[in-house]
């Protein structure tokens, strides 16, 4: 049971990362188009799909893209052991105190998931029927869905952790990294 739970989480962290990355990706491309139509109001051909006479549609979609980039990204971070964590107290107490101290952080951190993701989609129902003024086929709601998304893909990777112990030493969440010997 552990193990499919764990290849499910591999599945779900892949899912994260490709997430998170190609949000980054885009993000810098929307960027990009943005400068270009603001200084050059003659388009190439081949950017002939982007709407250019206004350049007010490239902030809100980067920062739907930074937003993605930022929720799941940061679950998988934390599934990787890459969060911010400030051990300073912990690495001075003893073994016991330690293993009591992380499990009130996971709990906290169970509460915290949990917290995002019920005002997340709160947030998401109310702003359903507003649109975003510079991209009017869209629903600021689904402006609002990679926060308890984001929170979803954490609490998930709480879970396993609780269960299964951390995931961090696995090459799979290390890639990249000199302890993967990438």
């Amino acid at each position: 049971m552990k193990n499919n739970y764990i290849r499910a989480m591999d599945v779900v962290y892949r899912i994260c990362i490709w997430l998170s990355g190609m949000s980054l990706l885009f993000m810098t491309f929307i960027y990009l188009v943005g400068i270009y139509a603001r200084f050059r109001p003659d388009f190439p051909g081949w950017l002939g799909f982007l709407p250019h006479a206004s350049t007010s549609w490239p902030e809100p979609l980067s920062q739907i893209c930074m937003i993605t980039f930022s929720f799941v990204g940061a679950a998988a971070a934390y599934r990787a052991g890459g969060h911010i964590a400030i051990t300073m107290l912990v690495d001075n107490i003893s073994p016991a105190a330690r293993k009591g101290v992380q499990f009130f952080v996971d709990m906290a951190m169970l509460a915290t998931c949990l917290f995002i993701i019920h005002w997340g989609v709160i947030g998401c129902m109310d702003a359903w029927d507003d649109i975003v003024p510079s991209l009017p086929f869209l629903s600021s709601g689904i402006t609002h869905l990679p926060v308890p998304l984001g929170s979803f893909f954490t609490l998930l990777f709480v879970v396993e952790k609780l269960v299964c112990g951390s995931q961090s030493h696995r090459e799979l969440v290390q890639f990249g990294s000199a302890k993967a010997g990438h």
